[in-house]
Protein backbone atom coordinates (compact mmCIF):
# COMPACT_ATOMS: atom_id res chain seq x y z
CA UNK A 1 0.00 0.00 0.00
CA UNK A 2 1.31 3.42 -0.82
CA UNK A 3 0.29 6.82 0.89
CA UNK A 4 0.50 9.74 -0.61
CA UNK A 5 0.05 12.73 1.86
CA UNK A 6 0.07 16.63 0.45
CA UNK A 7 -0.42 19.05 3.37
CA UNK A 8 -1.22 22.22 1.57
CA UNK A 9 -4.38 20.69 0.44
CA UNK A 10 -5.39 18.57 3.54
CA UNK A 11 -5.55 15.29 1.23
CA UNK A 12 -4.34 11.83 1.42
CA UNK A 13 -4.21 9.53 -1.37
CA UNK A 14 -4.51 5.70 0.02
CA UNK A 15 -3.85 3.58 -3.04
CA UNK A 16 -2.87 -0.22 -3.09
CA UNK A 17 -0.86 -2.11 -5.14
CA UNK A 18 -2.69 -4.55 -7.45
CA UNK A 19 -2.48 -6.57 -10.94
CA UNK A 20 -3.07 -3.20 -13.21
CA UNK A 21 -5.43 -5.85 -15.30
CA UNK A 22 -7.84 -5.61 -12.05
CA UNK A 23 -10.91 -3.26 -11.89
CA UNK A 24 -9.89 -0.85 -9.55
CA UNK A 25 -12.21 1.59 -7.64
CA UNK A 26 -12.15 4.68 -6.46
CA UNK A 27 -13.76 5.99 -3.29
CA UNK A 28 -13.40 9.52 -2.21
CA UNK A 29 -14.14 10.42 1.55
CA UNK A 30 -15.73 13.77 2.75
CA UNK A 31 -16.15 14.03 6.81
CA UNK A 32 -16.44 16.49 9.43
CA UNK A 33 -14.41 14.01 11.70
CA UNK A 34 -10.75 15.51 11.92
CA UNK A 35 -7.86 13.65 10.60
CA UNK A 36 -6.71 12.60 13.98
CA UNK A 37 -10.51 10.93 15.10
CA UNK A 38 -10.49 7.69 15.11
CA UNK A 39 -13.64 7.40 13.12
CA UNK A 40 -11.34 7.84 9.80
CA UNK A 41 -9.89 5.27 10.66
CA UNK A 42 -13.10 2.92 11.20
CA UNK A 43 -14.49 3.45 8.06
CA UNK A 44 -11.29 3.19 5.57
CA UNK A 45 -10.65 -0.01 7.40
CA UNK A 46 -14.48 -1.19 6.98
CA UNK A 47 -14.18 -0.39 3.60
CA UNK A 48 -11.18 -1.94 2.95
CA UNK A 49 -12.20 -5.06 4.53
CA UNK A 50 -15.19 -5.31 2.18
CA UNK A 51 -12.81 -4.61 -0.48
CA UNK A 52 -8.87 -4.74 -0.18
CA UNK A 53 -8.25 -3.28 -4.20
CA UNK A 54 -9.85 -0.14 -3.43
CA UNK A 55 -8.10 3.26 -3.74
CA UNK A 56 -9.44 5.99 -1.37
CA UNK A 57 -8.97 9.60 -1.82
CA UNK A 58 -9.69 11.74 1.51
CA UNK A 59 -10.87 14.94 -0.25
CA UNK A 60 -11.22 16.57 3.34
CA UNK A 61 -11.40 15.43 6.83
CA UNK A 62 -11.63 19.12 8.10
CA UNK A 63 -15.28 19.81 7.52
CA UNK A 64 -16.30 22.12 10.69
CA UNK A 65 -18.96 19.96 12.62
CA UNK A 66 -22.44 19.46 10.56
CA UNK A 67 -21.63 21.98 8.03
CA UNK A 68 -23.31 19.89 5.27
CA UNK A 69 -23.06 22.67 3.19
CA UNK A 70 -19.49 23.06 3.17
CA UNK A 71 -19.24 19.27 2.93
CA UNK A 72 -21.66 19.69 -0.85
CA UNK A 73 -19.92 22.73 -2.11
CA UNK A 74 -16.57 20.30 -2.02
CA UNK A 75 -18.13 17.16 -3.44
CA UNK A 76 -20.02 19.44 -6.02
CA UNK A 77 -16.97 21.19 -6.91
CA UNK A 78 -14.79 17.74 -7.09
CA UNK A 79 -16.69 15.06 -8.04
CA UNK A 80 -16.65 15.48 -12.03
CA UNK A 81 -12.48 15.34 -11.83
CA UNK A 82 -12.66 11.63 -11.04
CA UNK A 83 -13.26 9.12 -13.68
CA UNK A 84 -16.91 8.14 -13.75
CA UNK A 85 -17.89 5.27 -11.85
CA UNK A 86 -16.47 6.33 -8.74
CA UNK A 87 -18.34 6.20 -5.22
CA UNK A 88 -18.55 9.22 -3.32
CA UNK A 89 -19.16 9.22 0.46
CA UNK A 90 -20.23 12.11 2.71
CA UNK A 91 -20.07 11.41 6.13
CA UNK A 92 -21.46 14.76 7.72
CA UNK A 93 -23.92 15.40 10.23
CA UNK A 94 -24.34 11.75 9.05
CA UNK A 95 -25.81 10.11 12.45
CA UNK A 96 -28.11 12.78 13.33
CA UNK A 97 -30.50 12.45 10.89
CA UNK A 98 -34.21 11.35 12.30
CA UNK A 99 -34.95 9.35 9.47
CA UNK A 100 -31.81 6.73 10.28
CA UNK A 101 -30.86 6.51 6.55
CA UNK A 102 -28.22 6.82 4.11
CA UNK A 103 -29.62 7.95 0.52
CA UNK A 104 -27.84 6.19 -2.47
CA UNK A 105 -28.34 8.00 -6.28
CA UNK A 106 -26.08 8.17 -9.93
CA UNK A 107 -25.09 11.28 -10.65
CA UNK A 108 -23.68 11.78 -13.64
CA UNK A 109 -22.38 8.47 -14.19
CA UNK A 110 -20.75 8.54 -10.64
CA UNK A 111 -21.82 7.10 -7.07
CA UNK A 112 -23.26 9.51 -4.58
CA UNK A 113 -23.62 7.80 -0.31
CA UNK A 114 -24.82 10.71 1.44
CA UNK A 115 -26.78 11.59 4.71
CA UNK A 116 -30.41 12.41 4.63
CA UNK A 117 -29.62 15.80 5.79
CA UNK A 118 -31.03 17.94 2.92
CA UNK A 119 -27.59 17.46 0.84
CA UNK A 120 -28.75 15.91 -2.30
CA UNK A 121 -30.67 19.09 -3.66
CA UNK A 122 -27.26 21.07 -2.62
CA UNK A 123 -25.13 18.58 -4.51
CA UNK A 124 -26.99 18.62 -7.96
CA UNK A 125 -29.61 20.82 -8.83
CA UNK A 126 -31.60 17.97 -10.90
CA UNK A 127 -33.40 15.42 -8.97
CA UNK A 128 -31.51 12.62 -9.54
CA UNK A 129 -33.77 9.61 -11.22
CA UNK A 130 -33.60 7.36 -8.21
CA UNK A 131 -32.57 7.74 -4.78
CA UNK A 132 -32.25 4.76 -2.94
CA UNK A 133 -32.46 4.02 1.12
CA UNK A 134 -29.39 2.23 2.79
CA UNK A 135 -31.13 2.04 6.66
CA UNK A 136 -29.20 2.31 9.23
CA UNK A 137 -28.37 -0.81 11.63
CA UNK A 138 -30.56 -0.99 14.48
CA UNK A 139 -29.46 -0.24 18.12
CA UNK A 140 -26.28 1.04 16.96
CA UNK A 141 -24.45 4.44 18.00
CA UNK A 142 -22.83 4.27 14.49
CA UNK A 143 -25.91 3.35 12.44
CA UNK A 144 -24.53 5.61 9.41
CA UNK A 145 -20.83 2.79 8.92
CA UNK A 146 -23.14 -0.13 8.41
CA UNK A 147 -25.28 1.59 5.96
CA UNK A 148 -22.09 2.70 4.05
CA UNK A 149 -21.44 -0.77 4.48
CA UNK A 150 -24.51 -2.05 2.94
CA UNK A 151 -24.07 0.58 -0.07
CA UNK A 152 -20.90 -0.81 -0.80
CA UNK A 153 -21.73 -4.09 -0.65
CA UNK A 154 -24.60 -3.09 -3.00
CA UNK A 155 -22.53 -1.04 -5.58
CA UNK A 156 -19.48 -3.59 -5.62
CA UNK A 157 -21.11 -6.83 -6.20
CA UNK A 158 -24.35 -6.48 -7.47
CA UNK A 159 -25.11 -5.68 -11.24
CA UNK A 160 -28.25 -4.03 -11.06
CA UNK A 161 -29.56 -1.92 -7.77
CA UNK A 162 -32.90 -1.57 -8.66
CA UNK A 163 -33.40 -5.18 -8.39
CA UNK A 164 -32.12 -5.03 -4.21
CA UNK A 165 -32.18 -1.48 -3.03
CA UNK A 166 -35.34 0.13 -2.09
CA UNK A 167 -36.77 3.54 -3.28
CA UNK A 168 -36.02 6.00 -0.80
CA UNK A 169 -40.04 7.35 -0.25
CA UNK A 170 -39.38 10.37 1.34
CA UNK A 171 -35.70 12.56 1.77
CA UNK A 172 -34.84 15.57 2.96
CA UNK A 173 -34.07 18.42 0.08
CA UNK A 174 -32.49 21.54 0.47
CA UNK A 175 -31.33 24.02 -2.42
CA UNK A 176 -28.73 26.25 -2.98
CA UNK A 177 -29.45 29.69 -2.40
CA UNK A 178 -28.51 31.56 -6.02
CA UNK A 179 -27.11 35.71 -5.75
CA UNK A 180 -30.43 37.87 -6.81
CA UNK A 181 -30.20 40.17 -9.72
CA UNK A 182 -31.89 42.80 -11.38
CA UNK A 183 -30.87 44.96 -14.40
CA UNK A 184 -28.51 47.02 -12.91
CA UNK A 185 -26.98 44.61 -9.94
CA UNK A 186 -26.39 41.32 -8.56
CA UNK A 187 -26.28 40.23 -4.81
CA UNK A 188 -24.71 37.36 -3.58
CA UNK A 189 -22.57 36.13 -0.84
CA UNK A 190 -19.58 34.08 0.47
CA UNK A 191 -20.30 30.01 0.09
CA UNK A 192 -17.18 28.87 1.27
CA UNK A 193 -13.42 30.13 2.47
CA UNK A 194 -10.54 28.58 1.51
CA UNK A 195 -7.39 28.02 3.48
CA UNK A 196 -6.59 30.71 1.98
CA UNK A 197 -8.57 32.77 3.32
CA UNK A 198 -9.87 33.51 -0.27
CA UNK A 199 -13.85 34.21 -0.32
CA UNK A 200 -15.64 31.97 -2.76
CA UNK A 201 -18.79 33.49 -3.47
CA UNK A 202 -22.17 32.32 -5.25
CA UNK A 203 -22.43 34.55 -8.16
CA UNK A 204 -21.53 32.85 -11.25
CA UNK A 205 -19.67 33.85 -14.57
CA UNK A 206 -22.74 33.20 -16.30
CA UNK A 207 -24.99 35.02 -14.22
CA UNK A 208 -22.40 37.69 -14.30
CA UNK A 209 -22.38 38.02 -17.76
CA UNK A 210 -26.00 38.15 -18.92
CA UNK A 211 -26.63 41.05 -16.39
CA UNK A 212 -23.32 43.17 -17.04
CA UNK A 213 -24.23 43.36 -21.37
CA UNK A 214 -20.77 44.72 -22.05
CA UNK A 215 -21.21 47.20 -19.18
CA UNK A 216 -18.23 48.61 -16.68
CA UNK A 217 -18.72 47.00 -12.76
CA UNK A 218 -18.00 48.13 -9.55
CA UNK A 219 -17.66 44.91 -7.27
CA UNK A 220 -18.66 45.84 -3.49
CA UNK A 221 -17.04 44.04 -0.22
CA UNK A 222 -18.17 44.79 3.06
CA UNK A 223 -20.97 47.32 1.93
CA UNK A 224 -19.53 49.69 0.80
CA UNK A 225 -16.14 49.74 2.29
CA UNK A 226 -14.22 48.16 -0.51
CA UNK A 227 -14.31 48.40 -4.28
CA UNK A 228 -12.97 46.48 -7.12
CA UNK A 229 -13.41 47.51 -10.78
CA UNK A 230 -11.87 44.67 -13.09
CA UNK A 231 -11.87 41.09 -12.96
CA UNK A 232 -8.38 39.37 -13.57
CA UNK A 233 -7.25 36.19 -14.82
CA UNK A 234 -4.73 35.27 -12.15
CA UNK A 235 -3.85 36.20 -9.11
CA UNK A 236 -0.68 37.13 -10.50
CA UNK A 237 -2.10 39.87 -11.99
CA UNK A 238 -1.80 42.26 -9.27
CA UNK A 239 0.52 43.33 -6.95
CA UNK A 240 1.51 41.67 -3.75
CA UNK A 241 -1.35 42.83 -0.87
CA UNK A 242 -3.65 43.98 -3.69
CA UNK A 243 -7.16 42.97 -3.53
CA UNK A 244 -8.88 41.29 -6.71
CA UNK A 245 -11.39 39.28 -8.07
CA UNK A 246 -11.45 36.50 -10.52
CA UNK A 247 -13.63 33.52 -11.66
CA UNK A 248 -12.07 30.36 -10.12
CA UNK A 249 -11.80 26.77 -11.83
CA UNK A 250 -15.88 26.38 -10.79
CA UNK A 251 -16.57 29.29 -12.30
CA UNK A 252 -17.49 31.34 -9.47
CA UNK A 253 -16.82 34.75 -8.65
CA UNK A 254 -13.61 34.77 -5.91
CA UNK A 255 -12.51 37.76 -3.81
CA UNK A 256 -8.90 37.66 -2.72
CA UNK A 257 -5.42 39.48 -1.63
CA UNK A 258 -2.98 38.22 -3.48
CA UNK A 259 -0.43 36.70 -1.16
CA UNK A 260 -2.69 37.86 1.84
CA UNK A 261 -5.58 36.97 3.59
CA UNK A 262 -8.63 38.40 2.95
CA UNK A 263 -11.46 37.48 5.30
CA UNK A 264 -9.82 37.63 8.16
CA UNK A 265 -8.73 41.70 7.49
CA UNK A 266 -12.14 41.97 6.07
CA UNK A 267 -13.88 40.42 8.50
CA UNK A 268 -15.57 37.97 6.19
CA UNK A 269 -17.14 34.75 6.56
CA UNK A 270 -19.56 32.31 4.89
CA UNK A 271 -22.74 34.87 4.32
CA UNK A 272 -21.21 38.14 3.73
CA UNK A 273 -22.80 40.03 0.69
CA UNK A 274 -20.80 40.80 -1.81
CA UNK A 275 -22.32 43.34 -4.14
CA UNK A 276 -21.65 43.60 -8.00
CA UNK A 277 -23.15 47.26 -9.49
CA UNK A 278 -23.23 48.03 -13.47
CA UNK A 279 -22.99 51.18 -15.21
CA UNK A 280 -22.95 52.67 -18.68
CA UNK A 281 -20.20 55.07 -17.33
Amino acid sequence: MLIFNIPDYSITFVMLLANPMDNLRIVTLTTDWNQNDYYVGILCGRLLSIEPTLRIVELSHRVPPFDYIQAAFIMRGCFENFPPGTIHICMVNSDSTTSKQLLLFELKGHFMIVPDNGIVGLITEVAPDRVYSIPFEEHSSFGSLSAVASAMNMLLFNSNLADIALIAGTYKQNINIRAASDESSITGSVIYVDSYQNAITNITREQFEQVRKGRKFSIYVQSFSYKIEEIVENYADVEDGDMLALFNSLNLLEIAIRNGFLTELLALSVGSSIMVKFTNR
